[in-house]
């Protein structure tokens, strides 16, 4: 079945898909931690000034300095070091705007510092990520209004004042607190990634990991939302919310078809029982904190844009029950290739690769027959050239090609180009 509904186009693709995966270190507003990565090594890279490196750890809420986790993503702005009891805007997808009493609205930027007091709002076709200073990253999403009521490294309290907000919280120490006021209820986290959405005067909240505490404003009743778990709380007292079921989330979909290209864009699923639509989202990073484009569908052909621009992306989609609770995420890595022509076939059945190359870097060409990557059939390394010449393949079917780069012969970047080769069946 194939039927598109609710696709919502984000104007600012081009900007963030730069952000993300540029060549230029100076256009770079965010770094992916690889192995061997220091914060005075990553200062130096992006400042310009190896000792500014506390800034990147003040921003980013860096426990221990000398112990960077692969694959972490540290964010940067306008080098400003941010002042006590400040949050930071880290991206900003569409039109948002920032309200602080007494004054006009203002458009909200990347790296914008906001404080308790201040109210941030989506446009219809937006999505704001906002670092909060005890490292918790939160999304905001299309048409919502948040109010920061505390900003601070040991308690942060957001009031939701309409639509919606996720969040991925650092694990509390003893002490701490995080959390999230809708209309009548508190929600508290003990360390989690979590959804909460005013929703028809009810509010709805989904936990994908850890636990959240639930409470009416009167704290006289408390429910325990558990990974994996959800529920729909009524406004109209606490009756409605002491009745409100706790439910499982419905699973994670599973995809049955991995390959997008600008010609054939649809990524199919298998239905998941007790779905009655899906809702997705892509993005640049694998945790989806900077959503570019969102979208629905009631069946299990997904229609994504054919207009992304070139390189990988992470789609995460979850299934929507009766009572629009939204399921588990099931996410797919994927690439858009280049509409230009990049794969050449030879006489004799082997195949040129081609990407733009500079003289100053070296490159990594993997292969492989999953678009994950799970097991690579080519790992060629510190390559000089702009190009390859791979095969002949034995075995017929669809192939899988990326290529990162390195300016140390050992730190190989993210993926900057890549795409897909149909071996003929013999």
């Amino acid at each position: 079945m194939r039927e598109r509904a609710g696709l919502r186009r984000l104007p600012t693709v081009v900007a963030l898909v730069a952000c993300v995966f540029s060549a230029s270190l100076a256009a770079q507003p965010s770094h992916v931690v690889r192995p061997g990565d220091t914060l005075w090594g990553i200062s130096g890279q992006h400042y310009r000034q190896p000792g500014r490196w506390p800034e990147i750890q003040q921003r980013n809420s860096v426990g221990e300095p000398r112990r960077l986790q692969p694959g972490t993503v540290l964010y940067f702005a306008d080098g400003r070091a941010l002042g006590e009891g400040e949050a930071m805007v880290l991206a900003v997808t569409g039109q948002a705007w920032l309200r602080r009493a007494g004054r006009p609205d203002v458009p909200v930027g990347q790296g914008m510092p906001v404080q308790a007091g201040d109210t941030l709002a989506t446009a219809p076709d937006a999505f704001l990520t906002l670092g909060l200073p005890d490292g918790s990253r939160s999304v905001i999403p299309s048409s919502s209004t948040v109010e920061l009521q505390t900003v601070g490294r040991d308690r942060v309290g957001l009031r939701l004042l309409g639509g919606a907000i996720e969040s991925q919280v650092r694990k509390r120490a003893a002490g701490q607190e995080f959390h999230i006021r809708s209309r009548s209820l508190v929600l508290s986290v003990r360390g989690t990634q979590f959804r909460v959405r005013e929703q028809g005067g009810r509010t709805v909240g989904e936990v994908i990991e850890g636990s959240v505490a639930v409470r009416d404003a009167q704290r006289s009743r408390q429910v325990v939302l558990e990974a994996g778990q959800g529920s729909v709380f009524g406004n109209g007292g606490s009756g409605d919310q002491a009745s409100a079921e706790v439910r499982p989330l419905l699973a994670a979909p599973r995809f049955t078809s991995r390959t997008v290209s600008p010609a054939a864009s649809g990524v199919e699923l298998e239905q998941v029982p007790g779905a009655q639509r899906y809702r997705w989202r892509i993005a640049q990073d694998d945790s989806i904190l900077a959503p570019l484009v969102e979208g629905s569908s009631t069946g299990t052909t997904l229609e994504l844009p054919k207009d992304l621009q070139p390189g990988f992306y992470y789609l995460r989609v979850a299934a929507v029950d009766s009572a629009d609770l939204e399921g588990m995420p099931g996410d797919l890595l994927f690439y858009m290739p280049s509409p230009t022509e990049s794969v050449r076939w030879k006489d004799d059945g082997r195949v040129e690769l081609r990407w733009w190359g500079s003289p100053q870097k070296r490159y990594r060409l993997e292969i492989s027959r999953y678009a994950d990557f799970a097991m690579r059939l080519v790992d060629m390394q510190d390559m000089r050239a702009g190009s390859a010449i791979v095969g002949p393949f034995v075995v017929g079917g669809r192939y899988h090609w990326r290529v990162s780069e390195t300016d140390d012969g050992t730190h190989y970047g993210e993926p900057f180009t890549g795409g897909s080769i149909d071996v003929p069946l013999r």
